[in-house]
């Protein structure tokens, strides 16, 4: 709790470390292993993946320089916590710090293994459930305040729907998390994705999309900066949006949200200051063109929105108010991003407390019961 608020972290994160695939991958997959190679240059953990580094950025010498520019202010704020090896103490100390009282936990590094186009799916499904089943491990340290949120990947969306299906009835995972970007060339509403959908759906949890800065799919927003002067900020500053604002799309005026009224879609740390402009822009375009598509919609792609969408909004995010007079403040949920280096850890939910223009009565919406309603979980 802060200064009398309830606090959900909507998705809190963990740093990956070689255990995640040389203890937990199964032994079917062993001979193609992700190879730990430690802490690169940019200060990162990184992997090398069927002959390809993980983040692909990871050695860049045109990353290096501002990624020590954005570490060095709090270099010793974080040294300690990373000579932990960023373990599930550290983060529930950090949280009773910020007065988070419950955290849903993400991945940051293990999606970024399986964003590579080529992986097969059974592959790129070992990888996954070798991370799901780690951070259940990691999460046991306190389950009460810490809970796990699965990875899948479209590679194969029978399998990532199996997957799915074991980490929430099986390993008790409260979310079922995605890379909103296209993988292979398959965006998230193509027809052969419904299985996923589907099962997303019976299961009861959240489909959450949350973005990467390292993405190695080909189709992805980020990459046409690659070897481009500044590729680190705007890398940065466009993969998170902008690939949210076209997952958005495609499941909403694709028609995800129509063919699947009860399930429940998060897009995450991506900023919601764009809702307002994005959801008048794909409605002003629907009652453009929308009669002449070849799949109908029974409503606006904001009313789909509203009626079974969340976004997550940073804790310094100052639009936030614009989205609450536009939208409302049923919709949306709040992300502190720790433990990296670029959230305002150890002051992030002062900061958000301290935001202009927002009312008590949101800041608790925002900080608990749109969270608790978003992964059903019991207030």
């Amino acid at each position: 709790m802060k200064n009398g608020f309830k606090v959900i972290d909507s998705d809190l994160h963990v740093i990956e470390d070689g255990t995640v695939y040389e203890t937990y991958l199964a032994p079917e997959f062993r001979n193609r292993m992700p190879e730990f190679l430690g802490i690169g240059p940019t200060n990162f953990p990184h992997w090398r993946v069927e002959g390809q580094v993980i983040p692909p950025w990871a050695a860049a010498e045109e990353v290096v320089g501002p990624q020590k520019f954005m570490d060095s202010p709090t270099e010793d704020i974080y040294a300690p916590i990373r000579a932990r090896g960023y373990d599930a103490q550290s983060a529930l100390a950090a949280m009773d710090v910020e007065g988070i009282d419950v955290s849903v936990v993400f991945r940051t590094f293990a999606h970024m293994v399986v964003s590579i186009d080529s992986l097969p799916g059974d592959l790129a499904t070992a990888y996954c459930a070798a991370f799901n089943d780690w951070l259940v491990d990691y999460c046991a340290a306190d389950p009460a305040r810490l809970k796990p949120a699965a990875i899948v990947s479209l590679h194969d969306p029978e399998l990532a729907a199996a997957e799915a299906r074991r980490s929430v009835e099986d390993k008790g995972h409260v979310g079922v998390v995605l890379l909103p970007m296209p993988v292979a060339g398959r965006n998230v509403h193509a027809p052969e994705c419904d299985v996923l959908w589907r099962e997303v759906e019976r299961l009861g949890v959240p489909l959450l999309f949350h973005g990467t800065s390292g993405g190695a799919s080909l189709d992805y927003a980020s990459n046409r900066f690659r070897d481009h002067p500044n590729f680190r900020t705007l890398n940065h500053a466009a993969a998170f949006p902008m690939e949210l604002m076209l997952a958005m799309g495609s499941m909403l005026v694709g028609g995800v949200c129509e063919r699947f009224p009860k399930l429940k879609v998060g897009f995450l740390e991506g900023n919601c200051g764009w809702l307002p402009w994005w959801l008048h822009r794909l409605d002003d375009q629907w009652k453009k063109y929308g009669g002449g598509e070849a799949f109908r919609l029974s409503a606006l792609p904001s009313e789909y929105f509203k009626r079974q969408c969340w976004i997550a909004t940073d804790v310094d995010e100052e639009l936030v108010r614009v989205v609450i007079d536009e939208i409302g403040d049923d919709n949306i949920v709040m992300s502190t991003d720790y433990p990296h280096a670029d959230g305002p850890y150890p002051h992030a939910t002062e900061e958000f407390l301290g935001l202009p223009g927002i009312s008590d009565q949101s800041k608790r919406k925002i900080l608990w019961d749109n969270c608790i309603r978003l992964y059903g979980l019991r207030p």
